[in-house]
């Protein structure tokens, strides 16, 4: 067997080339396993967003009585109400989220409520908001397969406001 041959690294430590070799080879490899598994979790994470069977109507905004509100002003609650329906053929669990954004892209909210819904029915979801300012907000609401560590069950619905 011959000596392997070595390779003088800039510190000045002598190393066998075959074992830098090994370690590019590896890196590579793991490299590639990596992206493999990107790849993989986007495509089945989209597939599940897809198959989700719920929809969600864009938002309407609304007073506390539940009465559509055509302005919204500074320190008035005001509720953004959307109807989640399940196509599916089975029980359901979502979470409802709104997330409203100021001219800055600040987030001034971000609210989630929870909730299941049977199979082929619809039900009325609302979230509120006492806006501080007056301004032009960037409203995003959409539905979750929970809270944390959730998967998207539907795009999402973007939405401009005005308050006076």
């Amino acid at each position: 067997m011959l000596p392997p041959i070595l390779t003088d690294i800039p510190n000045g430590t002598k190393c066998s080339k075959s074992l830098i070799t090994k370690d590019k080879t590896l890196f590579v490899h793991r490299l590639l396993v990596f992206g493999l598994l990107v790849v993989i979790i986007c495509i089945f994470g989209n597939a599940y967003a897809v198959s989700s069977n719920l929809t969600l109507t864009s938002p309407t905004t609304v007073d506390m009585s539940g009465h559509q509100k055509s302005e919204i002003r500074v320190g008035e609650p005001v509720g953004f109400l959307s109807v989640v329906t399940n196509h599916g053929t089975s029980e359901k669990r979502f979470t409802y989220v709104v997330l409203i954004l100021n001219q800055d892209k600040q987030t001034e909210l971000q609210e989630g409520l929870s909730a299941s819904i049977g199979a082929g029915q619809s039900f009325t979801v609302a979230q509120s908001w006492i806006p501080r300012e007056s301004g032009t907000y960037t409203v995003k609401t959409f539905l979750l397969n929970g809270y944390l560590m959730a998967n998207p069950l539907t795009e999402v619905i973007e939405t401009q406001i005005v308050v006076k």
